[in-house]
């Protein structure tokens, strides 16, 4: 498995010279750098030069500083403010080698949990791949930060597990998909807290746990709050003027609804207002037909829809022993189902936040013997890599680029997880076996056989990105190929979702 984790970063390298596709993410950063480094603190969150103002919490703030002490060695006018859109090859290649260096903390995290083959397999992720080394971006990072505090929680060191999620809170707010998770595992699990007969709570476990978050909480936010920037760093991090939705649908419930919305709104039945959510525009969306979600409707969803879990985790959890005692490889799991429960509900969600599900739900599946979870997670994985596709430009390189990593990545993927498949007598039938289990494992069972799924994939790619849409509408419904892909996606997502919830241990 070393062999392949080696392999991994050598093809994160590979990627170096190849001047591929940089989303406006790398500039986003760029001027992170810039903002970090030129400014006082007390400018961070003002800042406003660039329409890609600073809105992580502090802790990521920090990060940028500390990156920018380096970056002023290799190219010290990629740290001007006023310097939009620069991208030297020397700014390139530095932020560049930042995220693959930040994937050493998914390493670590993958390995704590589950020894090289988690590791393996996270770092052979092909979304993953796609979206930080390629589009670009900090997932790899911040993933190895919540493996990280998930390997201290199931390995007993609850109160460092405690601090290292805040950390990951303060340097990216969406984590908070999963406090629910940390809330209800570490108060039956570790506080013992009890309901009936009577109340207990070991109150030593809860104010040493609960000094620890506050502690970590204020320590990372007090900078910034002691230079009155308080009301514009919440500003920032929660800019609810946002749509219900990103430009491309993330695979969830609301791909459904905006399909529904175009299509009433095709047939006659509603206004055209606001921005449509297909233009590219991250503002407010009006709904054309049907009614305008607002944050506090998709907030009270996604709380409901994580009553199950929680109820489902305070059950399997006894409050009689601690956290790390119970069920070693549970809590990562709780982990991906939270994440899946905010993407499925949640405001303005990204499709790139799936990687909050299928990177811890690799590792749960890695120390499973469950064949049924282990295919399940193939199967989400696979459609998890083929929704962030539409992420990379119609190029020559990226687009045959992503559709090698789609299919080498899900090769590997089932390799690792060695699935059992039918016994041959000789090796050209066990090829063909195995063959077939992999195949098996896209699908959802005999209402929708894995060789379907694979078809329904390969018939999209041709129609999205190999001209397919281009022959038939020359040139008109642009956004056809992105609707389609997010539906199929979403349909596939939310059914594996409900099928891993129903295998929880």
């Amino acid at each position: 498995m070393w062999l392949l984790v080696g392999a991994a970063f050598l093809l994160r390298l590979f990627f170096l010279p190849l001047n591929l596709y940089r989303s406006t993410d790398f500039e986003v950063h760029r001027n992170w750098l810039a903002i970090t480094h030129s400014l006082p603190l007390s400018k961070w969150y003002f800042e406003k030069t660039s329409e890609w103002t600073l809105d992580y919490p502090p802790a990521f703030a920090y990060f940028e500083w500390i990156l920018s002490q380096i970056a002023q060695l290799c190219d010290p006018r990629m740290l001007e403010v006023s310097n939009l859109e620069y991208a030297s090859p020397e700014t390139v290649l530095f932020q560049r080698l930042s995220v693959v260096g930040g994937d050493a903390l998914l390493l670590w995290g993958a390995w704590r949990l589950g020894g090289s083959r988690s590791a393996a397999l996270v770092l052979c992720n092909s979304a993953l791949l796609m979206v930080d080394h390629i589009h670009f971006q900090y997932n790899g990072m911040l993933l190895g930060l919540l493996l990280l505090s998930a390997a201290d929680i199931e390995q007993g060191r609850t109160n460092r597990g405690a601090a290292i999620f805040c950390l990951l809170l303060s340097m990216k707010q969406i984590f908070l998909y999963v406090a629910p998770v940390y809330f209800i595992y570490l108060l039956r699990g570790h506080c013992g807290a009890t309901f009936a007969p009577r109340i207990n709570l070991r109150f030593w476990n809860f104010l040493s746990l609960g000094t620890v978050v506050l502690a970590t909480c204020l320590g990372l936010f007090a900078p910034v709050l002691l230079t009155g920037q308080a009301e514009q760093l919440v500003q920032r991090l929660f800019p609810f003027g946002r749509g219900l939705t990103h430009a491309y649908w993330a695979p969830n419930v609301w791909a459904f609804y905006n399909t529904a919305d175009r299509v009433l709104a095709k047939l006659g039945l509603g206004d055209q207002k606001g921005h449509s959510s297909t233009a590219g525009f991250a503002e407010v969306y009006e709904s054309s037909v049907l009614w305008t979600v607002p944050p506090k409707a998709t907030f009270a969803l996604t709380l409901l829809a994580y009553i199950p879990l929680m109820v489902a985790m305070w059950r399997r959890t006894s409050p009689q022993n601690s956290a790390a005692q119970l069920n070693p490889g549970a809590f990562t799991l709780y982990v991906a189902l939270g994440s899946a429960i905010s993407f499925s509900f949640g405001w303005h969600v990204h499709e790139k936040a799936i990687l909050m599900v299928t990177i811890p739900l690799l590792v749960a599946a890695s120390r499973s013997t469950n064949k049924q979870l282990i295919s399940a997670t193939l199967a989400l994985s696979a459609v998890a890599t083929f929704s962030v596709m539409p992420l990379l430009p119609d190029r020559p390189v990226e687009t045959t680029l992503k559709w090698v990593l789609f299919v080498v990545g899900y090769v590997i993927e089932a390799k690792i997880l060695r699935l059992d498949v039918a016994p041959a007598s000789t090796p050209g039938e066990a090829a063909d076996a195995q063959a077939e289990g992999r195949l098996t494992n896209l699908g959802f069972g005999k209402l929708c056989p894995g060789w379907l799924v694979a078809l329904a994939y390969f018939g999209l790619g041709i129609y999205s990105d190999f001209g397919g849409h281009r022959m038939v509408f020359r040139g008109g419904m642009e956004f056809l190929p992105l609707l389609l892909t997010s539906d199929f996606s979403a349909m596939l997502v939310l059914a594996s979702f409900l099928r891993i919830f129903m295998l929880l241990p």
